[in-house]
């Protein structure tokens, strides 16, 4: 069930083969709202809000004819928008659900005038666990999956029985590579990738200022793949700090480019200040690339230590010293590259879509055991 909005989309990539056993029902909203256009953050939530009790009331039909094992919400996947389909009479499966991590004080200055929306979104995250839409939910969920250890610490003062940690990225097996691209292993000046919206959450400002505190002797270039309102903003920083000349704004870079831009860089850079977890470090390890980046919020739970160099995020100072030393080591050590390398591999693979499925057809499975030996649902055999 999702938005009718996804039909023409989806039903393109449908026409090019899927499950015969994967079916779409298409849920539109009230006629009313269609002529609205969701311009803010409140009319996008009333339309969603809307747009969940249409998808609650086609259920209960559905469910009447199909008889359901199992219903899975998906999206939207923040803990501010818990789903209402725990009144169906089966078990709900809730997730990968974040939502619960917040920027950090100390890094105010890089947000800018964006800082005062982000005080009110913290607030706001602090106020949800008390919220009785949000307990009502996590209390009648079967399971549900946290993308952060923030958003699971959430989940659970609110009153949730069973969290489990499972990303809400990954990667598909064409993805993969077996062993780094010639490509990285003969350029001439090492290559650091960042990728991302530029916006002040993904905490550009501080890969530019780690950057620039690199010696320009190693020739190392910085390329910025992403594009956002903070674009001039972030070109001007460059300019101010010296490294104009050694960075490269590429703007936004289609899917498949981006699998070039991978295979010729050393490391990955990434900076966010809250990401409930990041699609860039699935397909950056499934790469074979080393990752830099901060140590908090799903990165912590996404990037083993031994595929990337995390750092401590108590102060801005601090961080920008460790990400310069974390990229300094990874470009001076091409045996610390090529470890962190094959681990990178390696972690991705358990990551990948595949995987993923595996997982979540074991859990299915342990759900409906459970409501069945408890007696509390009633199942048909599908």
């Amino acid at each position: 069930m999702t938005s009718v909005r996804s039909r023409e989309r989806i039903e393109k990539q449908l026409a090019l083969g899927a499950n015969p056993n994967l079916h779409f029902l298409w849920i539109d909203v009230p006629k009313y709202l269609k002529g609205q256009r969701a311009q803010t953050e409140l009319t996008l939530r009333l339309r969603y809000l809307f747009w969940q009790r249409a998808v609650l009331r086609e259920a209960r039909r559905e469910h009447q004819r199909q008889h359901f094992d199992i219903v899975h919400h998906l999206s939207w996947g923040t803990i501010s928008a818990p789903p209402s389909l725990w009144r169906l009479p089966i078990p709900l499966v809730w997730g990968p659900v974040g939502g619960a991590q917040t920027a950090p004080r100390a890094y105010r200055r890089y947000f800018g005038n964006a800082w005062r929306e982000e005080l009110l979104r913290t607030l706001r995250v602090n106020l949800a666990t008390r919220m009785p839409g949000l307990r009502r939910t996590v209390r009648n969920c079967a399971l549900i999956l946290s993308t952060n250890p923030e958003t699971t610490r959430a989940l659970q003062t609110a009153g949730a029985p069973e969290v489990r940690f499972h990303p809400n990225i990954g990667v598909t097996e064409q993805f993969m590579v077996s062993a780094p691209t010639k490509a990285r292993a003969d350029q001439r000046s090492p290559v650091i990738l960042w990728a991302g919206r530029l916006i002040p959450i993904k905490g550009l400002p501080l890969a530019l200022e780690a950057f620039a505190q690199l010696d320009a002797n190693l020739q190392a270039r910085l390329r910025i793949a992403g594009d956002g309102p903070l674009k001039g903003e972030m070109q001007t920083l460059a300019q101010a700090l010296g490294i104009a000349d050694r960075v490269d704004f590429l703007g936004e870079v289609p899917w498949l480019e981006m699998k070039r831009q991978y295979a010729e860089a050393e490391l990955f850079l990434f900076t966010s200040l809250r990401d409930s977890s990041g699609q860039v470090l699935a397909e950056a390890m499934a790469s074979g690339l080393p990752i830099v980046t901060l140590d908090h919020q799903g990165v912590s739970a996404i990037v083993p230590p031994e595929a990337g160099i995390r750092v401590t995020v108590e102060d801005p100072d601090k961080t920008v010293r460790a990400l310069t030393e974390g990229m300094l080591r990874l470009i001076s050590s091409p045996t610390l590259r090529e470890t962190m390398s094959e681990a990178a591999r390696a972690h991705a693979q358990r990551m990948s879509w595949n995987a993923h499925a595996q997982i979540m057809s074991d859990w299915y499975a342990q759900v409906v055991a459970r409501g069945q030996l408890s007696g509390k649902y009633a199942y048909a055999t599908v």
